[in-house]
């Protein structure tokens, strides 16, 4: 993998100056239904370098703060062991202050990264933008696959979950056992957004922010290049309303974006990817900083 996020060049990549530090994880090896995430950072990472680097919205230009990108995490198969290396990774970051971007990969990634934030913040707020509620205790024999990704991170301070609609009986349950409780159905986000806007907003804690985006959160009809899409998702808009509060009221300390898998041929997909996380740069930059 040889690109850098919007294809930056010294100096505005370089490791020293860079406020965001982006780290690809291929991997896929927890996957149940389509594999190919494995390929997500790499296509992601092509995407991002033809797209304009000023935000029409925040009107800002992001890069300026500095994007520098890692190599990639290198792969084993076991998830419970690639999450130590992602959180290796992401805990070097962050003690460096910067803010971590990692790219997957499946779900399974996410354990990892916020488990790091978590060793160095404490208690966080913690948005899952997703289809799926990921809460089972095993799946497939293991307890670190994409399916368990919250329940392994649940006690590490507030979870917020938005878009959700799939989740087994098993999930229900563990929900109904737990008072405060936030989860906002993709239906309620079809409904009434500012309903949806309003619950996150009493929802959120005074606490560190982490965002995990798994792209089958959106609507398959604009993100179809997915391991498990679920129809009725987010929309493209409906999803940066949701961001960008969130952005505009937290403090932002890491996010990730996850679960694409590429389709040949299919490159929206991947620009959408990429557009996204450039969102979620430009929003932190235009409300926190540049």
């Amino acid at each position: 993998m040889e690109f850098n996020f919007l294809g930056l060049v010294p100096p505005y990549c370089d490791l020293d100056r860079a406020r965001y530090v982006v780290i690809p994880v291929p991997y896929d090896a927890s996957t149940c239904y389509k594999a190919g995430a494995r390929s997500g950072p790499e296509a992601l990472l092509a995407a991002s370098a033809q797209m304009e680097l000023f935000d029409e919205e925040t009107r800002i230009e992001a890069w300026k703060e500095g994007i520098h990108t890692l190599e990639p995490i290198e792969p084993v198969i076991d998830p419970e062991k690639m999450g130590k290396r992602v959180q290796q990774a992401v805990g070097t970051v962050i003690g460096r202050g910067k803010i971590p971007v990692i790219i997957g990969g499946d779900h399974s990634v996410s354990i990892g990264s916020i488990r790091a934030v978590h060793e160095l913040y404490g208690p966080l707020n913690i948005i899952q933008i997703d289809a799926h509620a990921d809460l089972r205790d095993r799946y497939q024999s293991s307890a670190f696959s994409h399916a368990c990704v919250m329940r392994r991170i649940w006690d590490l301070g507030h979870v917020i979950q938005v878009g959700i609609r799939s989740l087994s009986y098993e999930e229900m349950v563990f929900l109904r056992g737990r008072s405060g409780r936030t989860l906002l159905w993709a239906s309620q986000v079809a409904a009434d957004l500012e309903y949806v806007l309003d619950a996150i907003r009493q929802g959120l804690k005074d606490l560190p922010t982490y965002i995990t985006i798994d792209l089958d959160g959106l609507d398959p009809g604009i993100m179809p290049s997915v391991g498990t899409p679920e129809p009725g998702g987010l929309g493209w808009y409906e999803t940066l309303s949701i961001l960008r509060q969130i952005v505009e009221d937290q403090d932002i300390v890491g996010f990730d974006i996850v679960e694409l898998a590429p389709t040949p041929g299919l490159h929206f997909a991947d620009y959408t990817a990429a557009r996204l996380t450039y969102k979620v740069m430009s929003y932190i930059s235009r409300y926190k900083g540049l």
